[in-house]
């Protein structure tokens, strides 16, 4: 087991179809935790993780808590062996740009759904009622080979 590098995170982040678990707070100040898709914002050079970037609903429970409170956390994790996964707490800011929007989530689609998909499932997600989120990282814990016994 041992710590990932800021590059080392990046490359999981971006790695195949992981999704995101992404927890908000509703307001009782209990958990919400539900799956997104999600890519990277890519400015950020290689050592730097840069933003985590999905789309929602405005109407969604996830978008009506980051609203009020805008602190989430994203938990990202390889459930094959040896195990790894990324913790990305963050600050989450809405963009309603109906262009931005529909960008992101055609290069999100892509991500997930391959290229002859992607501009189908980009116009379904970015519809009427439909945000752009950006997650500031504040803080990364990411743990690698977690399966790996040392000698």
């Amino acid at each position: 087991m041992g710590e990932m590098t800021k590059r080392e995170i990046k490359k999981f982040l971006t790695k195949g179809t992981f999704t995101g678990k992404l927890a908000t707070v509703n307001k009782d100040g209990s958990s919400h935790v539900v799956p997104i898709w999600y890519v990277l914002e890519d400015n950020s050079g290689k050592d730097n993780v840069g933003k985590i970037c999905f789309t929602t609903g405005t109407e969604s429970v996830k978008a009506k808590n980051m609203a009020r409170d805008n602190r989430v956390s994203i938990s990202v994790d390889d459930q094959t062996p040896p195990f790894s996964f990324v913790v990305v707490n963050g600050i989450a800011k809405f963009y309603n740009d109906q262009k931005e929007i529909l960008k992101w989530a055609t290069k999100i689609a892509r991500r997930y759904m391959g290229h002859k998909k992607a501009k189908i499932y980009g116009e379904r997600n970015s519809g009427e009622g439909a945000v752009l989120v950006r997650v500031k990282p504040t803080k990364l814990i990411a743990e690698k080979n977690i399966a790996i016994l040392s000698n």
